[in-house]
């Protein structure tokens, strides 16, 4: 009874002695960090695609553009490189801010949405948003202002916060020479941003083949970059629990964040698995479109389209879903247009991740319900953006590739290039990718499953 005794008492003093030894400091911050860093992604991002573009030498209130579709140098997530983009950021701490937009003008016309720092989209431009193609004068402002009122003639921006960006496309018939050359002067002529009351205009900026990235490392800078916005824009009541969260690891609002080498340390190790877990989110996310017939799935969660786009109902915050969205895409409008649709894909036929170092072939069938053309582009998982380096970064239906006596398209995928280079679009520079196939102007048979994508098949 008495050895009984005594060998309770031992096995309790090595419990307690490994209780004791348990670091809970490190492991509070750990388990903090890597939660806050999810809730944050969408904020640090889309403070990213402000700063991103003032790296590049863009001003607040100037108008960057492309003057051709984007190449690999623009580095950020899931661009299309079919139209040219027009870049806007801003900031209404100081006042309100007016962004001029031009009306659909012969062939030309303006598709796209300004947000909010939180990437929270606000207000449509263009035929399928408020100017409804007329183009106009819209008032963007602080919301929380009472004392801002819209003026006469102006289209009103309420943002949440004060800072926030606006990805615009303009839509051409075409990419020929001369319907570039008429695209950049409808830009120039027709786009202008100033702040309200102002006479200072900023010169247009032309970003083609400039490198004008949104991207980050992902390590304990990312707390860094979260510091610097939670000190600059208000808090809002529904974050309050995050932001108490963010306390215990050191980042209050007005604070500066600095932490020591051991932290340094364990926050790498954090964002490193919050980086993964993204690109998880990435491959498992997504539904699929056709069951398990193919491995190609819709390109968002089912939340993005219940919530209309702002991942908050009256019950939560979709924070997984939101962080996802905002490691692959940018700029998601009001109103879920009909003008085009996503596939992506990020499996091939085995249902094993897509390997930047392994050679497939994707057979697109005949028939492509898509009015105007279909494209495919490739991006690096590891960014969600262009692989760096690759060119050509995708291929379209309007580029008129070698198609197939049967009327299918086969495309080739690899490290090297296959086929020739006909039909070949290069991966070395990722270890995995996915793949985003558009329908410019879907059609019924993409609308009711009656046309389905093949499946990549890897090759020897």
């Amino acid at each position: 009874m008495r050895n009984k005794v005594l060998f309770y008492i031992v096995l309790a003093c090595m419990q307690f002695g490994i209780a004791y030894a348990r670091d809970f400091d490190a492991e509070r911050l750990e388990r903090r960090a890597y939660e806050s860093a999810l809730w944050g992604q969408a904020i640090v991002a889309g403070n990213e695609m402000i700063e991103g573009g003032i790296d590049a030498g863009q001003k607040l209130n100037q108008v960057a553009f492309f003057s051709r579709p984007p190449n690999w140098k623009f580095q950020q997530p899931t661009p299309n490189n079919s139209t040219l983009y027009v870049q806007l950021i801003y900031d209404v701490k100081d006042g309100p801010v007016v962004v001029e937009i031009p009306p659909t003008e012969g062939p030309y016309s303006v598709f796209g949405t300004f947000l909010d720092v939180w990437q929270r989209p606000v207000v449509d431009v263009g035929a399928g948003g408020d100017d409804k193609g007329k183009g106009g004068k819209y008032f963007l402002y602080n919301a929380r202002d009472p004392k801002i009122t819209v003026p006469d003639g102006f289209l009103p921006v309420p943002l949440r916060t004060y800072r926030g960006y606006g990805t615009l496309r303009v839509i051409t018939p075409d990419l020929e020479e001369n319907t570039l050359e008429g695209a950049v002067d409808y830009i120039k002529k027709g786009f202008q941003q100033y702040a309200y009351g102002s006479d200072e205009r900023y010169p247009h900026m032309d970003i083609y083949d400039k490198e004008y990235s949104s991207l980050f490392p992902w390590d304990h800078t990312f707390f860094q970059r979260l510091q610097k916005v939670i000190n600059y824009e208000e808090v809002r009541e529904e974050d309050k629990y995050a932001m108490g969260m963010l306390s215990s690891i050191g980042i209050d609002r007005g604070g500066s964040f600095k932490p020591d080498e051991k932290s340094r340390a364990a926050l790498d190790r954090v964002l490193k698995r919050v980086h993964g877990e993204l690109q998880h989110f990435l491959r498992t996310i997504p539904p699929r479109r056709w069951g398990d017939k193919t491995q190609w799935t819709q390109p968002v969660a089912d939340s993005m389209i219940s919530t209309k786009m702002t991942y908050e109902d009256e019950n939560k915050i979709y924070i997984d879903d939101r962080a996802f969205t905002y490691y692959t895409y940018i700029s998601p409008p009001v109103k879920l247009g009909s003008s085009t649709a996503y596939l992506m894909l990020t499996k091939d036929a085995d249902g094993e991740p897509l390997k930047g170092d392994k050679n497939y072939m994707l057979t697109v069938p005949a028939d492509v319900p898509a009015k105007q053309f279909w494209s495919v582009l490739v991006y690096d998982v590891a960014t969600a953006s262009y692989i760096r380096e690759a060119d050509p970064i995708g291929l379209a239906s309007s580029e008129s590739p070698k198609m197939n006596d049967d009327g299918t398209c086969t495309i080739y995928f690899g490290p090297k290039p296959l086929n020739d280079g006909v039909n070949y679009l290069p991966t070395g520079n990722a270890d995995n990718y996915f793949l985003l196939f558009r329908f410019y102007g879907p059609e019924e048979a993409y609308n009711n499953n009656s046309w389905m994508l093949s499946d990549m098949v890897k090759m020897p």
